[in-house]
């Protein structure tokens, strides 16, 4: 063919070949321009064989894309039978296909958001026509030396025809794929493409994620030995977080594309929102570079950050928007020294008011009994007359008494015992109770600011890019996580244990009331912030705790209530001469909470998971697995323990940010816990 004529067009080069067809470089006699031309041959074409599937892959490809008319999509000129051949002929593209640029290589993220606004555009018009391309990879997209994207290869293209299209409805009809049959490439095919289900939009979207992947990566997310492997991993694997493999791709980018690799085709964005998106994160591109050199001059080691920050909002399929990287991952202003110290002599200000006023007020009700046991003859009076106990105590009930006759009519005496003298003790008890209140309530406030400031210190530096990698991260595996729910399973729980560290050496030598005392005070501390955080059941197994909750927030938020808060209780609440130290471990899985069963009694890995997490986390600490953080709305302070795992499972972890050194010693009221 080479050299010949074909029709109007002069035959120059073979550019490719499969088993069903060929496709050449043409030149077109009489516009005078270079044009592709795809043929299919049908002289062998019977009932049945392979050929009548080329031929309406054929079909289907001349009518899907020659309705589209995007700078994204080829272009198609014709389409015809010559000679038993059936031809497409299409605009030539001078460039090289996606697969060839990235060549196992992660290309710059400024180049991949330029090339996914030209796709993801090029596919929103497509879905807008109602074609789906449901082969959409690598191969398929070509970019020109320009950087122009085009989208090749709608031979798999599924048409949505409109009503008043009858002739083309019964064409399509006549090569329709069978609804249950498995088409396209497997490694960018979306689930339910893989399970034969009938496909929408959505199924490029997921297509689309995978590009994007490889375009940021190198690697193909799912790939397996065998394309049975493959299958499998798209049904059921989450692939590895992007920045993981290439830590300079940006968070917004990484929750962008791992939102598209949604299991749940509901949960992908559109492709106007991806095509949205990715302008906006073009927009930011100036910034990435300057983050990039900061984060190389930066000194290299983990910086937590506070665990009241807030992640990145998580984005929802109906109204898609990354936030910002000038937004990402924002901390509360840390506290300065001088503010510390103000909040620490304000708070022991408070503190010592509450003291003396307690003081000086318990003496009311007391007098009014002391005065009714004299009264009463159960002292000698000779003991105390003329003492300045006494005195006292006469100058605080006469008056009273004396005004108490005025109001009320009768003084009951019983045996010696004046009731009108213990009714009023006991209203002065009440009315000196009433006016602590207020005063109690002041000084929590006061110290609960205290604690919070102590564990927001100054940062002495920015922190890092690759330190806000790992925050976000984490939100990010959050958007693209699903839990696989199996028939006749539990619901899906979180399980929060929690223990004591050391328990034995901090009650060594104690007196075993105050450690009853202590213990008592810790079960109620604990237990209030599982309650507050909706837990579903408790248990206390000696100095274990064990709780469920409904969902991973909850968990999550009990964990952290009682780490950042330990502080406080050990700042007066328990009289032991050792503070408590806690550590705190969380999973998430299938788990059946039998209504006759208490939480004690139950065997279960999700719940061994928990415990293995708990144990091996450090003092003051919560250690949780990946899969818990992928369903968190928030993760603002974990980072990845790569020196451990637990039981197989990649380990996250939490912990309240210590006061630094310089801060401590500025202020020595701060050790005073």
């Amino acid at each position: 063919m080479i050299g010949k004529h074909f029709g109007s067009y002069k035959i120059e080069a073979k550019i490719g070949e499969g088993g069903m067809g060929v496709v050449y470089r043409a030149r077109d006699i009489d516009l005078d321009r270079p044009v592709a031309i795809k043929m299919v041959r049908d002289t062998t074409v019977k009932p049945g064989s392979e050929g009548t599937e080329a031929v309406a892959r054929f079909l289907r490809e001349a009518k899907a894309a020659s309705r589209l008319q995007h700078p994204a999509i080829v272009h198609i000129y014709k389409y015809g039978v010559q000679d038993d051949t059936r031809y497409l002929v299409m605009e030539f593209i001078e460039g090289k296909n996606l697969r060839a640029m990235i060549n196992h290589r992660p290309l710059a993220p400024a180049k991949i958001c330029e090339l996914a606004v030209q796709i993801a555009d090029g596919l929103g018009v497509a879905h807008e026509m109602g074609v789906v391309h449901r082969d959409l990879k690598l191969e398929n997209i070509m970019v020109t030396t320009r950087g122009q994207v085009k989208i090749l290869d709608f031979g798999l293209a599924k048409v949505v025809e409109l009503p008043s299209a009858a002739e083309e409805a019964t064409i399509d009809e006549d090569y329709k794929t069978q609804l249950g049959t498995v088409l396209g490439t497997v490694s960018s095919m979306s689930p339910e493409q893989a399970l034969g289900r009938n496909v929408d939009a959505k199924a490029d979207i997921f297509s689309l994620g995978v590009v994007l992947y490889e375009m940021a990566t190198g690697l193909n997310p799912f790939l397996g030995p065998t394309p049975q492997a493959t299958l499998s991993r798209i049904l059921s694997h989450q692939p590895e977080l992007v920045s993981l493999i290439n830590p300079s791709i940006p968070p917004e980018l990484e929750r962008l594309v791992h939102l598209c690799l949604r299991k749940d085709p509901k949960q992908r964005p559109s492709a106007p929102e991806v095509t949205n998106a990715c302008k906006r994160l073009l927009s930011t591109a100036t910034q990435w570079a300057s983050v990039a050199q900061q984060d190389a001059s930066d000194t290299p080691g983990p910086v937590l950050i506070p665990a009241l920050s807030e992640s990145p909002k998580p984005i929802g399929t109906a109204n898609f928007k990354p936030p910002s990287a000038a937004r990402a991952n924002v901390s509360p202003a840390p506290t300065n020294p001088a503010e510390l110290r103000s909040l620490s002599f304000r708070y022991q200000m408070i503190r010592c008011f509450r003291i003396l006023f307690a003081l000086a007020t318990i003496t009311v009700p007391i007098s009014f009994f002391v005065y009714l046991l004299v009264a009463a003859k159960v002292v000698r009076p000779e003991i105390v007359e003329g003492t300045a106990v006494w005195a006292y105590v006469q100058a605080l009930v006469l008056p009273v008494l004396a005004e108490a006759e005025k109001i009320f009519t009768f003084r009951a005496v019983f045996n010696g015992w004046d009731l009108m003298i213990a009714g009023l003790g006991v209203v002065m008890l009440i009315v000196r109770h009433a006016l602590m209140l207020p005063i109690d309530k002041l000084e929590f406030s006061a110290k609960t600011k205290l604690i919070r400031a102590r564990s927001n210190p100054a940062q002495a530096g920015p922190v890092s890019v690759n330190d806000r990698a790992v925050n976000n991260r984490l939100a990010l595996l959050r958007e693209y996580a699903e839990g696989q729910r199996s028939p006749g399973k539990g619901k899906r729980l979180a399980v929060v244990s929690v223990d004591i560290v050391g328990w034995s050496r901090v009650i060594m030598g104690e007196d075993p009331l105050v450690v009853e005392h202590a213990f008592a005070e810790y079960k109620k501390f604990v237990d209030r912030a599982l309650r507050n955080h909706r837990a579903q059941k408790t248990a206390f197994i000696a100095e274990d705790v064990i709780s469920v909750f409904s969902n991973v927030d909850d968990a999550i938020a009990a964990a952290q209530s009682i780490l950042s808060e330990l502080p406080w209780f050990n700042d007066g609440v328990h009289r032991l001469r050792s503070s408590f130290h806690v550590r705190c471990g969380i999973n998430v899985g299938e788990l059946d909470l039998p209504a006759e069963k208490e939480l004690r009694d139950l065997s279960s890995p999700v719940l061994d998971v928990a415990l293995h997490m708990q144990q091996f986390a450090p003092p003051d600490t919560l250690w949780l697995s990946g899969e818990v953080l992928a369903l968190a709305s928030k993760s603002g302070g974990f980072e990845m323990v790569s020196s451990q795992e637990v039981d197989g499972r990649t380990t996250y972890e939490w912990r309240p940010v210590a006061v630094s050194p310089a801060l401590r010693s500025s202020n020595p009221a701060i050790g005073a816990d």
